[in-house]
């Protein structure tokens, strides 16, 4: 588990709710952590559906133990947002949480 694994910078959101001026909920994202983590690429895919081909990329995130990561939240990394799919903590051990996650396109 060296250091130099964990080159990228990534930061996890959370969603949060605040009331807008005129009485309303507004969804919003806020920062939960900004850490380093090691990015490898899992799949890229593309399916036909509503008419029109989509591609679809899967990335692991590896980062050191983070508790209260949930699928809930999304990962940001660079210009690219993604959805957080799951973030086992594989050996049970709190030493790495790997964050499945999708890219929203």
């Amino acid at each position: 588990m060296g250091a130099g694994k964990y080159r990228h910078r990534i930061t996890i959101q959370q969603p949060t709710t605040t009331k807008g001026t005129m009485g309303g909920v507004k969804n919003t994202w806020s920062t939960f952590a900004t850490v380093h983590a090691q990015k490898i690429h899992q799949a890229t895919r593309e399916f036909f559906a509503a008419q029109k081909v989509n591609a679809e990329t899967t990335d692991l995130f590896v980062v050191r133990y983070l508790a209260g990561v949930t699928a809930k939240m999304r990962v940001i990394f660079g210009d690219r947002t993604y959805d957080i799919i799951g973030a086992p903590d594989m050996d049970g051990r709190r030493r790495e949480l790997f964050l499945l996650c999708k890219e929203v396109l």
